[in-house]
């Protein structure tokens, strides 16, 4: 979901840059920078904007605001961690605005939707099951298939509900034209998240972050 400006309360865009940048500010403290010494963490750090600057670009909608498109939050985030898979949301997002797909007025509203609210809700996810459940299944379908699908829910819901506080729509066409469509996104990016996890799991372990054979294969 794309919140263009005009259609959002002052109220909403404030609260939204009290909450999201002190989040990337975090990010951007905490990320492990040194790991971009190596040109290979360079190139796929920037190959992982690129990627998701083009996901973000394929979408379908039927009214301002009221757009679909995949996050691609669960890969990035078992990829590279919270605060890196924010940071890189982050550059997308902002080149996305750049180019005018998007409105400043609404980037922090945008970015904790889209970015901050995702990942946090996809490691949060992680963190339990490194803690309660190791397993390389477990890891799969719920940080990645589970993870990806509840997130895109949750930020959809959300960014309906601003729109309706914002008095953009009623809630009788949201419930009509928005709401029903969201369990159709979340089937695509589970599927998305979760091949992809797999992939990258299989033929490019070193590339997940949060992933470990000797914890989630090894002995289980």
């Amino acid at each position: 979901m794309d919140l263009p400006e005009g259609l959002i309360a002052t109220l909403w865009l404030w609260a939204a840059n009290l909450l999201f940048f002190p989040v990337l500010a975090m990010a951007v403290y905490r990320a492990p920078w040194w790991r971009l010494r190596s040109r290979e963490g360079q190139h796929l750090l920037l190959g992982a904007c690129v990627f998701i600057f083009f996901l973000w670009n394929v979408k379908a909608g039927v009214m301002p605001g009221l757009t679909f498109h995949l996050l691609g939050a669960g890969l990035l985030t078992l990829m590279f961690s919270w605060e890196f898979a924010l940071i890189i949301m982050t550059v997308a997002l902002a080149g996305n605005t750049g180019m005018g797909e998007m409105a400043w007025e609404t980037f922090a509203l945008n970015g904790l939707i889209m970015a901050a609210l995702p990942v946090v809700i996809i490691y949060r996810i992680f963190l339990q099951v490194d803690r309660h459940a190791p397993n390389f299944f477990v890891y799969v379908l719920a940080c990645s298939f589970f993870g990806g699908a509840f997130s895109i829910l949750v930020a959809g819901m959300l960014g309906a509900a601003v729109l309706w506080g914002s008095d953009a729509y009623t809630f009788n066409y949201l419930s009509d034209n928005y709401l029903p469509f969201l369990p159709l996104i979340m089937v695509p990016e589970g599927a998305f998240n979760g091949m992809l996890t797999t992939l990258l799991i299989t033929y490019r372990p070193e590339w997940m972050r949060t992933f470990r054979d000797e914890r989630y294969i090894n002995g289980k």
